[in-house]
């Protein structure tokens, strides 16, 4: 048997470089979103607004059942009787009839009931059926864009992750020329979407195959049972984010909640260093995990850095970044540290908790999460009444921190990936440290300033020796492509 050649590290860097493209021309898209919605939307319209849009997103998590996660797993091998399009077809279809049979009952039975659910304020019958049209577009943006990932059809991909960020993120902002209130801006949101699902379905009508055979057919019994094994997983991260943001609207107001919707939406701006690196991650895993153990250790210590790094950054420029956002915000910067760890626990675990996923054991994704959310909605109860806006997000991030130990943890024993545990230990702990300065600092840009500048100055000595190798890595990809 022929072995199976070992990645080399150029190569693996410059797919990770691919990948991350949409991700770089998305990071300005946001950007120019959080000006727009800064400067011309109110921060009590902002919370509801972001709220009817997360929502809409958990809506779409819900009715999905997993089946995108499915359609991912069995790409390749499509179970028998199916092919790709059949595939496509399957997972698209029945995640379509389970949300529109669920946004009709909810629609024509229990209309205010749901809508009380997440909105402070009696909102119109009429929003409930713009949440589930939000949540069906939403839908066919995340299997088109499985498809043209899975496929390696970067451009394709790419044009699509940037059109989808438009149309999320940017769109509904033009509301504003009309009036900014919330009425108008659902619409323009809920219209740009629509817009962007159909013209997206009719792009690929060409791979997809629907018909009640592809549907109602024996590979459910593969496709069903592991989507919705993995369906709690999506589900419950979005739920955590929601209940802090229903939470603060619904008790402290929806001024704060849209300040907290606001330091959020910001803090999730780490993301970008995650973003295009995770789509590729996934697949590189999975399909190398036995043979390329130590370059997937490398990369977490990478990783790792380069978001501690960016941490520290942020901490020394956020005055400048609220500043610019102007003053019905300027409360954020109190909890924007604190808000900051989400994200950055998120990334962080891209490289610990494969290990569930490798030894196909989800229940330990799902037990995680639940105890995030569990532990989110306690620790609110326990902390908002006394520390108001501080306390919700200080539960926010308790919880994240709870579930990526749990994960990291069981993770670690089924698959190991982490070069030195006592070292991403030490970091985390100093990571801690440097959020309760900037906390407590958080009017004092100076001492802010000194405070990420040590901790930038600390991770560079820890982290010394994968410093230099990357260096080198860089200036041999970039040496080669400046000869060519």
């Amino acid at each position: 048997m022929e072995e199976k050649k070992g990645i080399n590290p150029k190569d693996l860097l410059i797919s990770i470089f691919k990948y991350s493209i949409a991700t770089w021309v998305n990071f300005f898209i946001y950007g120019a979103s959080l000006l727009l919605v800064a400067w011309f939307i109110p921060a009590d319209t902002w919370g509801q607004l972001d709220i009817f849009i997360s929502t809409s997103t958990l809506i779409m998590n819900i009715c999905i059942l997993g089946l995108d996660q499915s359609f991912m797993r069995f790409f390749n091998e499509p179970p028998t009787p199916l092919d790709r399009k059949g595939l496509l077809g399957n997972c698209f279809g029945i995640s379509a009839i389970c949300l529109v049979v669920t946004g009709v009952f909810c629609c024509l039975v229990c209309p205010q009931a749901v809508l009380g659910i997440f909105f402070s304020e009696k909102m119109p019958n009429i929003y409930l059926a713009y949440l589930f049209v939000n949540a069906f577009m939403a839908m066919i943006g995340r299997y088109v864009n499985l498809v043209y990932r899975m496929s390696g059809s970067i451009k394709l991909y790419t044009l699509e992750s940037v059109l989808m960020q438009f149309f999320t993120k940017v769109f509904f902002v033009f509301g504003v020329f009309i009036s900014n209130d919330l009425n108008t801006l659902v619409l323009f949101a809920v219209g740009g979407m629509t817009v962007f699902g159909i013209i997206f379905l009719f792009v690929i009508r060409s791979e997809i195959n629907i018909s009640p055979s592809v549907i109602f057919t024996k590979a459910n019994r593969q496709i069903l049972p592991y989507g919705l094994a993995l369906m709690p997983t999506a589900v419950m991260l979005w739920l955590n984010s929601l209940f802090s943001k229903v939470y603060i609207s619904k008790t402290i107001g929806n001024s704060q909640a849209g300040v907290f919707s606001m330091v959020s939406t910001l803090s999730n701006v780490v993301a970008i260093i995650q973003a295009g690196f995770a789509t590729f991650w996934s697949a590189f895993i999975y399909a190398n995990y036995k043979t390329e153990q130590e370059k997937i250790k490398q990369v977490h210590d990478y990783l790792t850095f380069l978001i501690v790094e960016f941490f520290c950054v942020l901490m020394i420029f956020e005055d400048i970044i609220f500043w610019i956002l102007g003053s019905e915000y300027a409360k954020g910067i109190e909890v924007f540290p604190i808000m900051v760890l989400v994200p950055v626990f998120l990334i962080i675990s891209e490289t610990t908790v494969y290990g569930i996923s490798i030894a196909k054991k989800p229940i330990f994704d799902t037990i995680g999460i639940g105890l995030s959310v569990v532990t989110n909605i306690g620790f609110c109860f326990l902390l908002a009444p006394q520390f108001q806006l501080y306390g919700v997000c200080l539960a926010l991030c308790l919880s994240n921190l709870i579930m990526f130990v749990f994960r990291t943890v069981i993770a670690q024993k089924l698959y190991c990936s982490i070069p030195s545990a006592a070292r991403t230990t030490v970091v985390c702990c100093i990571l801690f440290v440097l959020t309760f300065f900037g906390t407590i600092w958080a009017h004092n840009f100076v001492l802010k300033a000194v405070t990420g500048l040590a901790g930038m100055a600390v991770y560079l000595v820890i982290y010394r020796r994968q410093l230099v190798s990357a260096v080198a890595l860089g200036k041999e990809v970039l040496g080669k492509y400046l000869k060519k």
